[in-house]
């Protein structure tokens, strides 16, 4: 084995990097160029061409859709998917920054028929004690505060 010095380490990486990232510029040139392109008239009329001669012919606008489809989803999608989500993230937290409102026992929204068959019977299955309040009593915590005084 040849030793190899910390520089010629180096310059082989930042070598390697570049080629990577040429070829990678490359393939993108490659797709947009192709989704871009438009598909070549059909050799002779449809109905003179056999079923390979058809195959053949339609696979090049399907590799014209894919190419749009493919660039659609990276730079489009996922930066829309990636923005939403850091909105969704601000917006939730300065919700949670505050607390709930003040309970008011509304009757005409906890009405129930009969009781849960779990627990008291007025919570839900996917109760939060900060976030739900209880049906006449109001939020479970708050009641704990209030007991603490």
């Amino acid at each position: 084995k040849a030793v190899v010095s910390t520089q010629e380490y180096g310059t082989l990486l930042y070598t390697n990097n570049l080629r990577m990232i040429n070829r990678a510029l490359g393939v993108l040139r490659g797709k947009f160029n192709n989704a871009m392109a438009t598909a070549p008239p059909p050799p002779k009329p449809p109905a003179q061409m056999n079923i390979v001669e058809i195959v053949e012919y339609n696979r090049i606008p399907s590799m014209i859709s894919y190419d749009r489809w493919w660039l659609f989803t990276w730079f489009v999608m996922v930066p829309a998917t990636i923005a939403s989500g850091i909105n969704a993230w601000i917006v939730e937290n300065e919700h949670l920054s505050h607390g709930p409102p003040a309970y008011i026992p509304y009757d005409h929204l906890t009405q129930r028929v009969r009781d849960y068959p779990w627990g008291d019977g007025k919570r839900s299955l996917f109760h939060h004690e900060k976030y739900n309040p209880v049906p006449g009593e109001g939020y479970a915590w708050m009641k704990k505060e209030d007991d603490d005084e």
